[in-house]
């Protein structure tokens, strides 16, 4: 009689708490909305913390590995912070590997795209007027708006933008806030993990059932482990993608061959958008200086990331999350249509975890009705 009184008690609580939260759904929403910006520095903490604790996993194995073959073996919480050292300093020089090829390349991609478009604008008008096209309105354009005067006009209209100070430094501190304080979290998580996971086991253990403990541990192990399968792999593609490009726009005597090596190589971490946009600008760019280049370059580009996609693709990242196509590519179309990229390379994991975790459940239940497993 207590325990359906308890229930009836707690239905209706949530009942009326329901009602009142959709009477008042501004107010909620507000609400929520400053709990959600005072806890964003410790969820972009988290996030940029598992993506630290990739690279770093894998260093602490190779020195741990190292280590034991001396005669003074340093401890564990020593090997640990050099990990992590050695971590940052590979990403620090990653960064600036990454800024001191691609800032130049598009500083001259930006001045060759002003001179070609002041050759090449004067030819289209005058292609498009052989071929009894109308171009008056853009001969007019022209010759009242040259391109100096649109540089004129950008560089006016950017200072009456900047000219709104306060909210321009408001935004920017906030973000930096944001970003220190997230950075500080990433660092604190990532030195002391082995306490913060131990804590989270002796609160999930305490608080759950046993059968949904171990549940929710396994859940939490399988997508670390595929997470980290994942990023390594596609890290790893992104590279081997990067330097193929460059190479094949080095053989066919393509324009911004540096440029767009890099530029795939940044892009094709994040699975499917990447290619779209790297081929995307890469093709726009090529079209200002030729545009029977363009065609080449699109070909080139295809051709390059087709043999990526059936020869190396596979081989590099197929093993390691174990996800059929149809599968990636659900996984990236609802991740990124909740959450955009970041739901892109969090959902492919996490669908490798859930096909996982329902094989085993298909097994179990095929094995306790004595059938063959699938």
């Amino acid at each position: 009689m207590k325990e359906n009184t308890k229930q009836y008690l707690i239905v209706t609580v949530v009942g009326v708490s329901l009602f009142v939260a959709l009477m008042n759904l501004n107010t909620v929403l507000g609400f929520l909305g400053g709990i959600f910006e005072l806890v964003l520095p410790i969820i972009a903490g988290c996030i940029l913390a598992l993506f630290i604790s990739v690279p770093m996993n894998g260093i602490e194995k190779r020195l741990t590995n190292f280590f034991s073959r001396t005669k003074k073996k340093p401890s564990d919480k020593m090997v640990h912070v050099l990990s992590f050292a050695i971590t940052l300093i590979l990403v620090v020089l990653v960064i600036v590997v990454a800024l001191t090829m691609l800032i130049p390349e598009l500083i001259q991609s930006a001045k060759n795209l002003y001179e070609q478009l002041e050759v090449s604008i004067p030819n289209w008008i005058t292609y498009m007027s052989e071929n009894f096209a109308n171009v008056e309105w853009l001969d007019m354009l022209i010759s009242k708006n040259n391109l100096e005067k649109v540089m004129q006009s950008i560089t006016d209209g950017a200072n009456l933008i900047f000219s709104n100070v306060t909210g321009v430094v408001s935004s920017t501190v906030s973000l930096l806030i944001t970003s220190a304080f997230a950075v500080i979290i990433s660092i604190y998580i990532s030195l002391g993990k082995e306490n913060l996971c131990r804590h989270a086991k002796k609160i999930v253990c305490a608080y759950l059932k046993p059968a949904w403990a171990e549940n929710v541990l396994k859940f939490c192990n399988l997508f670390r482990q595929s997470f980290a399968n994942f990023l390594a792999g596609q890290c790893g593609e992104a590279v081997i993608l990067g330097f193929m490009m460059f190479l094949a726009f080095t053989i066919f005597r393509l324009p911004y061959g540096s440029l767009v090596g890099v530029l795939t190589a940044i892009c094709a971490i994040i699975p499917y958008v990447g290619a779209f946009i790297s081929c995307s600008v890469s093709v726009f760019l090529v079209i200002i200086i030729d545009p029977m280049l363009a065609v080449r370059c699109l070909i080139v580009y295809l051709v390059v990331q087709f043999i990526e996609n059936q020869f190396i693709y596979p081989r590099v990242v197929g093993g390691s999350v174990g996800l059929p196509p149809l599968y990636t590519l659900i996984a990236a179309m609802i991740g990124g249509k909740l959450f955009g990229i970041i739901g892109i390379i969090f959902f492919i994991p996490l669908m490798a975890v859930i096909v996982e975790l329902v094989k085993e459940d298909v097994n179990r239940r095929l094995k306790n009705k004595g059938k063959v497993k699938v």
